[in-house]
């Protein structure tokens, strides 16, 4: 990469990210914080510190983007193809994050790269003045700055591969006649001097991660990959670091999705069988937590980040005060119920007893008709009301829910 002269202050607009190898458009914020736990030792009869021990490191980013419909939940999940996702897909993604960093006159000088990042949370926000949102928190238990390009190269093995046991790296060669290669890694770091930052071998829908020097080796010379057991079909994913770039970086930004969804664009609903519309709606928001448990190994720095049980989902939403429409909706399934009482210990045991449904669903606003995402959550049971109140305010009703089951739901139609 070129050195970049001297720069002063860079602005948000100089960094580009991709999740899984795919760039992340109508990103807001993309917040990264990375720790390596000390623990200072002592010992009897020292009368100073004996040394400081360190641990796997601990690595949280939370990425914001403007709700647009599925492209980053499909760049998440890494399923690009599907058209509905349930909580498992976000169970069982990887991953990786490379942010490149360019200077004032559009030279990118840095990359940072995360291996194999784990969904920890979703959120989605709603706002009746504002533009529909989706985050995603993400946990890992590395982090590398690389003074080269991060690529990400797939090759499907053939016959002849197969036959002579190895593969060559697929590679481009720049216009100053240079190739690139993998930089390899520090033997102290997290990837221990391999030229791979990530190889994954997908067989018949499977991926599985491979380890170099245990199963398949690399030659820097030749550019060889070679592994015992290659297949015919088998697609390879590779990740590496090269101080140059074949096809220099150009972000492709979206110019046909909406630039954003405001509120008037994204209707709430609730309900048992029918779903109701709820009007005067002034917020909305949901969240989904993995509760992932941080599982350390004996004889590796790798961290594992397992689902420790079934994922919560909870949520809220807040409307002008009005008739007792919603109310009677919450807590007898009817907006049209003839009842006059509402305990607030009926709202939970309504919920808990049937399978009130709720529904966001974010619109085109090119025909407010087509639908670029749906949200359901099939049963939840409201808890907590609040009905606020301050000189020459608005009077609002607020509710919190759960969901019962632990489903939820995301789809394009």
């Amino acid at each position: 990469m070129p050195t970049p002269s001297f720069i002063s202050a860079l602005k948000s607009d100089r960094c580009v990210h991709y999740l899984n190898n795919t760039l992340v458009r109508r990103a807001q914020s993309v917040d990264l914080a990375a720790n390596v736990p000390t623990s200072v030792i002592d010992e009897l009869g020292n009368a100073g510190h004996t040394g400081i021990v360190t641990d796997p490191a601990e690595i949280s980013f939370r990425v914001s983007a403007l709700d647009t419909g599925l492209d980053l939940t499909k760049a998440i999940t890494g399923k690009t193809s599907a058209t509905t996702f349930n909580l498992p897909d976000f169970v069982s993604a990887a991953v990786d994050y490379v942010g490149v960093v360019r200077d004032n006159a559009g030279n990118f000088f840095r990359s940072v790269y995360i291996r194999g990042a784990n969904v920890d949370g979703i959120s989605f926000s709603y706002d009746a003045g504002g533009s529909a949102a989706e985050a995603y928190n993400l946990v890992a238990d590395n982090l590398t700055v690389f003074d080269g390009y991060v690529l990400t190269k797939t090759y499907t093995i053939t016959a002849t591969d197969a036959s002579v046991g190895y593969f060559r790296l697929p590679t481009q060669v720049t216009g100053q006649g240079t190739e690139e290669a993998p930089v390899p890694t520090k033997s102290n770091s997290y990837f221990n001097s391999s030229y791979l930052l990530r190889a994954t071998r997908t067989r018949s829908g499977i991926a599985v991660n491979m380890t170099e020097g245990n199963d398949y080796t690399y030659t820097s010379g030749t550019k060889r990959i070679t592994a015992s057991g290659l297949t015919s079909g088998d697609v390879w994913t590779l990740v590496f670091c090269s101080a140059v770039i074949g096809t220099p970086l150009s972000p492709a930004f979206n110019t046909t999705a909406p630039a954003a969804v405001r509120g008037g664009y994204t209707p709430l609903s609730i309900g048992v069988s029918g779903k109701t519309w709820i009007p005067r709606l002034q917020s909305d928001g949901i969240g989904v937590s993995f509760k992932r448990d941080r599982i350390k190994q004996l004889g590796s720095t790798q961290v594992l980040y397992a689902p420790s049980s079934v994922p919560n989902i909870a949520g809220n939403f807040s409307v002008l005060m009005n008739d007792f429409a919603l109310k009677k909706l919450l807590t007898y399934g009817s907006d049209t119920a003839s009842e006059t009482q509402f305990g607030i210990e009926q709202l939970p045991a309504y919920g808990s007893e049937n399978n009130l449904g709720l529904e966001v669903v974010i619109k085109s606003p090119v025909n407010n008709t087509t639908v670029l995402k749906r949200i359901t959550v099939s049963d939840i049971v409201t808890g907590a009301s609040g009905m606020p109140s301050t000189v020459n305010g608005t009077l609002t009703e607020s509710y919190n829910w759960t969901g019962k089951s632990g489903t939820l739901t995301i789809s394009n139609s």
